[in-house]
């Protein structure tokens, strides 16, 4: 198993995780924000989260994966363009291209469903980046695969904020990042 030095490890963990470098909601103002208000779910709103649970599903893996395979290359320092992982995330991705489009959006879901096209178009943009051929060493290449990930996973975030049914773990609050903290003192 690959060990990653103290300082390469803080280094990974403050590029993946730093909340200065993610989208800030008042950026889009083209962003629906009247769904943001209290209202009842309605019918036409219950049908949209049932269909749309599958394609959010497949979106938060496929972001998932992608920084899987980011971990890997910055981990291991050899290519990922080729790696199986980062097709799987192209298949996912192209098949909530396909549903998405086709989902009736309710007045309701406007705000969400907006935040999850949000989040298709940033992780569309990684992958290019990605199939290049990350490697440990290769910051631009990471940083062009990182930026739109940032923003395709803050977006699901939005996303779930939007409507109940949809979840996503932010990163910086799952139990590893804590415990990153408590096994490396020095990180603190």
């Amino acid at each position: 198993m690959i060990r990653l030095s103290d300082r390469e490890a803080q280094r990974l963990r403050n590029r993946l995780i730093d909340p200065s470098a993610l989208p800030v909601a008042a950026a889009a103002p083209e962003c629906p924000s009247e769904a943001l208000q209290p209202a009842q779910i309605d019918d036409a709103t219950t049908a949209y989260v049932v269909k749309m649970r599958e394609p959010f599903e497949l979106l938060r893996q496929a972001v998932a994966q992608v920084a899987g395979l980011l971990v890997l290359a910055a981990a291991s320092g050899e290519a990922i363009a080729g790696h199986p992982m980062l097709e799987l995330a192209t298949d996912a991705v192209r098949r909530v291209e396909s549903e998405v489009p086709s989902v009736k959006v309710p007045a309701r879901a406007r705000h969400h469903h907006w935040h999850v096209v949000q989040a298709l178009s940033a992780i569309g943009l990684a992958f290019p980046a990605a199939r290049r051929g990350l490697v440990r060493r290769d910051e631009a290449a990471i940083d062009a695969v990182l930026g739109p990930l940032r923003s395709a996973h803050q977006h699901l975030l939005w996303a779930t904020a939007a409507l109940p049914g949809f979840e996503v773990v932010a990163l910086s609050q799952a139990c590893c990042a804590r415990h990153a903290t408590v096994t490396n003192p020095r990180s603190q």
